[in-house]
């Protein structure tokens, strides 16, 4: 029975059923009226008239508000009312999908729920959303749970297709969100979660693709998905690593036993694995640089030949191929197969080269040749050999011209790897605490020990040994480089080397911050690593030098000569090495240090010290202790030991002249020509400087008056052919002299 019981000024009081509620009385709607649309509402509650008339319940708020509705609703029929709120939940999740909308955040919101039941609008968020519960004697959360579980119910439904059909969960990642998406996915059996994750990670071993959880995850949800464990459902986290981890045990064996499927002469691109440590490493063959089809044909016939003799992870040959191929139909187009080749091309090819590299890359201009020649021989000789391929219709070369070619001394052309500079090194020291722990570490490694990269990622569990000094621990490593060669000679595969305690107890944390890591990842290395929800890997050493180098870049670290210094992990051992031939650190000595068995390896470092050391006694030592200018010609006939006499001559003045020193070898005996000063002004064992400077242009200055003075007397004889005069050419020779060395030492040039 609805009642109006009281009118007290702007408000009524209503008897709903037995249940007394207080409104507010609407001026333009009367009592009358108001009584007949209560009615009206209670009977489309008790009947659920909502379901067949969905506009009604619009024009029933329109004269009672919402939020008189939804107080009648909860406080008299609230079994009926939150029916139909179930039932509007359904329809606004159905018309929001079919609308095409898509939710901004995580949270759900029930209260465009209200606005499309009372309104019959579908909006994201209402204006005024808190009023319309502001008066309801219940918790709200009834409302939002009600609304999420026909929300979830709804797209459970809709994920449930995907999964059947076994689609990815794009299309509805980009409506609902990851974090919705993956908790829905979750709500079906595990089973059946579990077979499509497996179908989704096994189309990436079908398209020979290299899988990981962040791969996976972005061929499941989309590929603009932001890759972040909080924003995924925990259990699918949990799955999808199972489910990755066990799809890279298949890749691991399938990808490397299935490389030679690749070697298909018509792809002009081949995808080969290999292992390294515990990663699955992916090489790239691209044969699309090669201009010529012909050539590029037998190339590819080359490079399968070479897969079997040599592991793919080594062979780089393929851009060196592709730049000298390219420059040979260049300077011939009429070449198309290297049958073709003859030494005029080959001559060619050369003068090419040698130009292009020494445009380019200066002193690297030699050895860049070495190998693209070194390589097309080889491919010349297996082109001629028993081991071409039996498909190849190609003519068979009949001659090699590229063997002709000998390089002498090539070693001689190699690029020295540089010592870092001391100023460089001090300031990467002060500033190792900005990096992170494990970059720090490695660095330090390096520098105390002068292991190479492959030795320190692969340092194991149990390298740190006891020794027999105080302060000092054994590091032990295996010296991969050297291994095959350690073996045949009997020598053991772990080398040992002395290490700073305060080193050893760093490298002990980092062994027992990674031993779940390790345990996971199945290795007994301790440099591996480790993101949230992400499977455990090896550190990647490239990481490592791009961060040192963006230390040296931010704080501009220069070498002497004012450039940004370049680093590389090959400099700290080559440094380290330095620092203990420096020390008096002994051939066999310094053979132990670094691992090397034969002493001769050592001795190409101390052949280099000595080097290094005679182009420190060059012409800017020299400039700098006496303020001489000296050329580098004048001081190449020096060895070491003779530079450094000539220091202590110049030192004790023995080899002082009028305006200078001089740099004759004693054992070429005395000076000659000591008759006048016209000899040592011409002399290039003169060495002068600029404290002479005032003499030497107060005797330019009184020979340009000889020679004033001599064209004035020919001037006044009426002279003419004075330029051929024996007088004359010698007061102009010795004034260009004065000239010259004036001009040498105000420029700051070599005398």
């Amino acid at each position: 029975m609805i009642k109006l019981l009281e009118i007290k000024t702007c408000t009524a009081f209503w008897d709903i059923d037995g249940t007394v509620l207080r409104f507010q009385r609407r001026k333009r709607v009367d009592d009358e009226l108001t009584g007949r649309t209560i009615e009206r509402y209670r009977e489309l509650l008790l009947n659920e008239t909502y379901k067949s008339c969905p506009q009604m319940l619009r024009d029933i708020a329109c004269i009672l508000t919402d939020n008189i509705l939804a107080r009648i609703g909860i406080e008299v029929y609230q079994k009926q009312f939150l029916k139909m709120f179930e039932h509007y939940s359904k329809l606004y999740v159905e018309q929001w999908e079919q609308a095409g909308r898509c939710f901004v955040s995580n949270k759900t919101a029930m209260f465009p729920v209200f606005e499309f039941m009372f309104r019959n609008r579908l909006v994201e968020q209402p204006d005024s959303p808190i009023t319309i519960l502001r008066d309801i004697p219940c918790d709200s959360k009834i409302f939002l749970n009600i609304f999420e579980e026909c929300f979830s119910s709804f797209w459970a439904d809709k994920i449930r297709e995907k999964v059947l059909k076994q689609e990815t969960l794009a299309p509805i990642r980009e409506r609902i969100g990851p974090l919705r998406t993956t908790q829905y996915l979750c709500l079906l059996p595990e089973t059946v979660i579990t077979d499509y994750l497996k179908t989704i990670a096994g189309r990436f071993t079908q398209q020979r693709r290299l899988i990981t959880t962040q791969s996976f995850c972005l061929e499941l949800l989309g590929s603009d998905t932001s890759i972040s464990g909080p924003r995924f459902h925990p259990r699918f986290v949990t799955l999808v690593a199972a489910a990755v981890s066990r799809e890279f045990e298949i890749q691991c064996q399938k990808f490397i036993a299935e490389n030679h499927l690749q070697f298909d002469m018509s792809s002009d691109k081949w995808t080969l694995f290999h292992r390294h440590g515990p990663s699955l490493h992916r090489e790239t063959i691209d044969f699309t640089g090669i201009h010529s089809p012909s050539l590029r044909l037998e190339i590819k016939y080359f490079m399968k030949h070479r897969y079997y003799s040599i592991t793919a992870d080594k062979d780089r040959s393929i851009t060196t191929l592709a730049y000298a191929t390219n420059l040979l139909t260049d300077n011939n187009p009429n070449i198309h197969f290297f049958a073709d080749v003859d030494d005029v091309d080959v001559r060619a090819l050369y003068m090419s080269m040698e130009r292009r590299y020494g445009q380019t890359t200066g002193g690297k201009s030699v050895s860049n040749i070495m190998r693209v020649f070194s390589i097309l021989s080889v491919l010349m000789e297996y082109l001629m050999s028993d081991h071409r391929d039996e498909a190849m219709r190609s003519p068979v070369p009949q001659d090699n011209p590229f063997s002709r070619y000998r390089f002498h001394n090539a070693k001689d052309y190699k690029v020295r790897t540089a010592v870092i500079p001391e100023a460089v090194a001090e300031q990467i020291d002060e500033h190792l605490d900005e990096l992170d722990p494990v970059q720090a570490l490695l660095y330090r490694i390096f520098s105390a020990t002068g292991m190479r990269m492959k030795e320190v990622l692969f340092l194991e569990s149990d390298c740190l040994e006891p020794s027999q000094y105080e302060g000092v621990v054994q590091l032990k490593y295996k010296q991969y480089k050297t291994l095959t060669a350690r073996r045949k000679a009997g020598v053991p595969d772990y080398h040992r080397v002395l290490i700073l305690k305060e080193l050893a107890d760093e490298i002990s944390g980092q062994i027992h911050k990674t031993k779940e890591w390790r345990k996971e990842l199945g290795v007994p290395y301790l440099f591996v690593n480790k993101r949230p929800n992400f499977r455990a890997s090896m550190i990647s050493m490239s990481n490592y030098l791009l961060v040192i180098n963006r230390l040296i870049k931010k704080y501009d670290l220069r070498d002497e000569n004012g450039r940004l210094w370049h680093f590389t992990s090959k400099q700290q051992r080559k440094t380290l090495t330095v620092t203990l031939i420096e020390n008096g650190a002994s051939v066999d000595e310094l053979a132990y240090w670094l691992g090397h068995l034969s002493r001769s390896t050592a001795s190409n470092y101390y052949a280099e010290v000595r080097k290094m050391k005679l182009a420190e006694l060059n012409t800017s030592f020299f400039r700098e202790k006496f303020d001489l200018l000296l050329s580098d010609e004048q001081l190449a006939e020096y060895t070491e030991e003779e530079r450094r006499l000539l220091y202590m001559d110049f030192r004790l003045e023995q080899r002082r002249v009028e305006f200078g020193f001089c740099l004759k070898k004693l054992a070429d005996g005395g000076c000659t020509s000591r008759s006048s000063l016209i000899n040592c002004v011409n002399c290039k064992n003169l060495c002068t400087g600029p404290k002479y400077l005032p003499y030497w242009q107060s005797l330019m200055n009184g020979q340009r008056e000889v020679v004033n003075s001599l064209l004035a007397a020919y001037a006044e004889a009426g002279i003419t052919g004075y330029q051929e005069f024996r007088e004359y050419r010698q007061a102009t020779y010795l004034l260009n002299c004065y000239e010259n060395i004036v001009n040498a030492i105000e420029g700051g040039a070599s005398v």
